[in-house]
């Protein structure tokens, strides 16, 4: 009976240390005080494993009180980066995720692992963004490639690895891609497949107007250096990410004229003309160039009508001569 009393006391004693210690360590995890929290409930959780059924309820709510606490301090890890922005403290933060993924998994938590986890990607994505505006995009692409590996559905960081790409394959920094455009393209249409499958329109968008704008650029650049058939063929590519740009129809007419083909001029000037949303002086070099290919085709009324709308801005003066030198236009006159 003796021996029975004191094996029931040292036991009651046991069990209140174990909920002495988890009470401590959620007023320590109450304080910021994650170290000493983490100590504490595993010391509580250490003693409820050696009660048996008795420490039951301890050890369940020990084992979903670490996690949390981990989270917690992976949080304020977090919020140290956003105050110094740096690379030290976002690695820091990286860190404690992961360890929070870690102890979760130990303790079959489903609640902040699943949260960390979706976490880290967005952090590393965050680190390729700082060594990109540091211009260092060897190690922003090795921390983009990171949260690709960890999350093959996150479209942004697609996105980010075609802005890393053109910035690398602008040997002149005239802020135009000069190289490897095809798998810039491979980027920017990953970026919009992965953004339309899990519906983020604006990443979608973004990507599909930068593809668009890039081959525009490119395509202009070979239309004034002489390359018309490089030019037609890149600017129909941007055509495919924006059927509605007056810009892409303009540059077509453009460089239709330098190929002598005035009657594709007209239809691509007539379809810019359709979605320039500007005013008269935006219009201004389609209508110069719808002119040009009337007077090509010697559709005089067509062409003098034509520049007489290009009388506006930087265009005013080359229409006028045309009207008056060339064309014999009955008024010069917008």
């Amino acid at each position: 009976m003796v021996l029975a009393l004191v094996a029931t006391v040292v036991f009651a004693q046991t069990k209140t240390d174990a909920v002495k210690l988890y009470n401590t360590g959620l007023e320590q995890a109450s304080a910021n005080d994650y170290e000493q929290a983490i100590a504490s409930l595993t010391q509580a959780l250490n003693i409820a494993n050696q009660l048996g059924p008795e420490g039951e309820d301890i050890k369940n709510r020990a084992e979903k009180q670490i996690p949390t606490v981990y989270f917690r301090k992976a949080r304020d890890s977090y919020k140290s980066f956003q105050k110094s922005k740096s690379i030290t403290d976002l690695n820091s933060a990286i860190d404690a995720f992961k360890e929070v993924v870690e102890v979760g998994d130990d303790y079959g938590d489903e609640k902040v692992s699943p949260k960390a986890k979706g976490i880290i990607p967005q952090l590393y994505y965050q680190k390729s963004v700082i060594f990109y505006g540091k211009e260092e995009y060897e190690k922003a692409n090795k921390a983009v490639d990171e949260a690709l590996n960890l999350n093959a559905n996150y479209a942004t960081a697609y996105y980010q690895k075609a802005k890393i790409l053109k910035r690398e394959s602008d040997t002149n920094g005239d802020g135009i891609i000069d190289e490897n455009m095809d798998q810039l393209l491979t980027w920017f249409d990953r970026a919009i497949e992965v953004a339309e499958k899990t519906k983020q329109k604006n990443v979608a968008d973004a990507a599909r107007e930068a593809a668009h704008e890039e081959l525009l650029a490119v395509g202009a650049n070979e239309s004034s250096g002489g390359n018309v058939s490089n030019a037609i063929q890149t600017l129909d590519r941007a055509l495919e990410y924006n059927e509605t740009s007056a810009n892409a129809y303009y540059r077509l007419a453009e460089a239709y004229n330098k190929a002598g083909k005035a009657e594709k001029a007209i239809s691509n000037a007539k379809k810019a003309l359709k979605y320039e949303k500007g005013g008269k002086t935006d219009k201004a070099k389609i209508y110069y160039e719808l002119g040009l290919a009337h007077q090509t085709m010697g559709n005089k009324s067509e062409a003098c009508d034509a520049f007489t709308n290009a009388l506006y801005g930087s265009f005013k003066s080359p229409a006028q001569h045309k009207m008056e030198y060339k064309l014999k236009c009955d008024s010069s006159a917008p």
